[in-house]
C-alpha cells in the first residue's frame, strides 16, 4: 500500500485494520543504522532519524478512542501499564525553525522525542522554542499537552566532582519544560547520584521520598516549565520530581553505559535511585572495544532475534540488559526498524523505531493509549 492511499484511509478513520498489513511491512523492512549517533546511522538535524515527523494515524487494533490520560508524562503512564514506548529525534537545528519544529512534533507518531545536545549546539533558547511550540501544536491523539521529551545531555558521568560542577545544566534543561534528561557515558555511581538527585530535583523534604542523603538544587524557576505542562507554579513543583524514585513525579532520568570505563560499575550506576532507563550505547561502546577497525572494518549483520552480531557488544547489552531487570529498571534498545517484536520479548521498554516498527509493536502489546 502506498503511504498517498494510506493517509487516505487513515483519514477516514479507518486505522485499526492497517496494523496487520503495516506489521508486515514493518518485519520487511531493512535495518537502519545503530541508533542515534552509531556507526551508519540515518540522523536528523536533531539526532534522531531523518524522517517525516507527523505520523499517519495508524491505530493498533486494541485502541481506545475514549482514552482518558492520568499523567502529564505518557511515557510514564504507558510504562505503568506495561507498555513499551517508541521515541525519534527532535529535527532541530541550523537552518530549522524551533517553534515551527515543535508545532510539527505534536503530531509525531513517537511517544518521546530526543533531543541531540550531546553532539548537537547546546541551545537553551531554540529548546524552549522547540518546547512553547510543542505545547501549542498540541494536544497529541492521546490526550496529553505534548509528547514527553527528554534531553540527551553532553554532561557525561565523569566522576563526582564533575558532576556537581555542571549540575546546573540539569536545571537549565528542566527549566525549559523538558520531561527528562538521559546522561552519556555513566561511569560512576556518585556522578549519577549527583546528576540526578542534586541536579534534577527540588530541595522539598515533603516529597513522598525517604532514605537519600543528597537534597535537591533547583531553586525556584517554575514559570516556562509550568507553562509548558499546563500547571501553576506549585502543581508543577509538586510533579518535577523523578519517577519511580517519587511514584508522583512525572520526570525520568537515563543513564548510557557506553564505554569500558562504565561497564566495570554498570550494576550499581543502574540501580541508583532515581535512574529510570538505561542503555548500552552500541556507538560509542563499539569505539571502545574496536577501535578504529569498529567503523572501518566489514560490519557482520545481526542474525534476526538478535541485537548484536559481535560477541563483546552482545556481553555489554547482556549486562545492561540484565541490571535493569534487576532493578526494575526499563531497558532502551536503538535501532528497531525490523526487530522490534523479538526486541520486546528481550525487555526493551524504550525502543528507538520508525513509525512502521511502531505500529508493530502496538499492536502486538495490544495497546490502548491512541497515537
Amino acid at each position: 500500500m502506498d503511504i498517498k492511499k494510506r493517509d487516505f484511509l487513515a483519514g477516514l478513520g479507518v486505522v485499526g485494520g492497517l496494523a496487520a498489513s503495516s506489521a508486515v511491512m514493518a518485519q520487511q523492512a531493512p535495518p537502519a543504522g545503530r541508533g542515534p549517533g552509531g556507526p551508519g546511522g540515518r540522523r536528523g538535524p536533531g539526532g534522531g532519524r531523518a524522517e517525516a515527523p507527523v505520523g499517519t494515524g495508524v491505530q493498533p487494533s486494541s485502541v481506545d478512542l475514549n482514552y482518558k490520560p492520568r499523567r502529564i508524562n505518557k511515557v510514564i503512564e504507558l510504562w505503568e501499564d506495561n507498555q513499551p514506548i517508541y521515541y525519534t529525534g527532535a529535527g532541530i537545528g541550523p537552518g530549522v525553525n524551533p517553534y515551527d519544529q515543535g508545532v510539527k512534533m505534536n503530531k509525531t507518531y513517537a511517544d518521546a522525542i530526543t533531543v541531540d545536545f550531546e553532539h548537537g549546539a547546546m541551545d537553551f533558547s531554540a529548546l524552549r522554542e522547540f518546547m512553547r511550540g510543542l505545547r501549542d501544536g498540541g494536544p497529541t491523539k492521546s490526550g496529553h499537552r505534548t509528547p514527553c521529551v527528554f534531553v540527551t545531555s553532553g554532561i557525561i558521568g565523569l566522576d563526582e566532582a564533575y558532576a556537581r560542577a555542571n549540575s546546573w545544566i540539569m536545571t537549565q534543561f528542566l527549566d525549559a519544560g523538558v520531561h527528562g534528561v538521559h546522561i552519556c557515558h555513566a561511569r560512576d555511581p556518585k556522578a549519577i547520584e549527583s546528576l540526578a538527585q542534586e541536579g534534577c530535583r527540588y530541595p522539598f523534604l515533603d516529597y513522598p521520598v525517604t532514605g537519600l542523603s543528597r537534597r535537591g538544587l533547583r531553586g525556584s524557576s517554575a514559570g516556562f516549565a509550568a507553562e509548558i505542562w499546563g500547571l501553576s507554579g506549585p502543581e508543577y513543583c509538586a510533579k518535577a520530581d523523578l519517577w519511580p524514585l517519587n511514584p508522583n513525579g512525572e520526570l525520568i532520568f537515563g543513564v548510557k553505559i557506553e564505554d569500558t570505563i562504565a561497564d566495570r560499575n554498570c550494576d550499581a550506576t543502574v540501580g541508583v535511585k532515581g535512574v529510570a532507563f538505561a542503555e548500552y550505547g552500541p556507538g560509542d561502546h563499539s569505539y571502545w572495544l574496536y577501535g578504529l577497525a569498529g567503523m572501518t572494518g566489514p560490519r557482520v549483520p545481526p542474525q534476526p532475534g538478535v541485537a548484536e552480531a559481535r560477541p563483546e557488544l552482545a556481553r555489554v547489552r547482556q549486562a545492561v540488559l540484565d541490571a535493569c531487570k534487576k532493578h526494575n529498571v526499563k531497558f532502551l534498545q536503538g535501532d528497531n526498524a525490523g526487530n522490534i517484536v523479538e526486541m520486546i520479548k528481550q525487555g526493551a521498554m524504550v525502543n528507538e523505531a520508525p513509525e512502521s516498527a511502531a505500529i508493530v509493536g502496538r499492536e502486538y502489546t495490544k495497546r490502548k493509549m491512541p497515537v
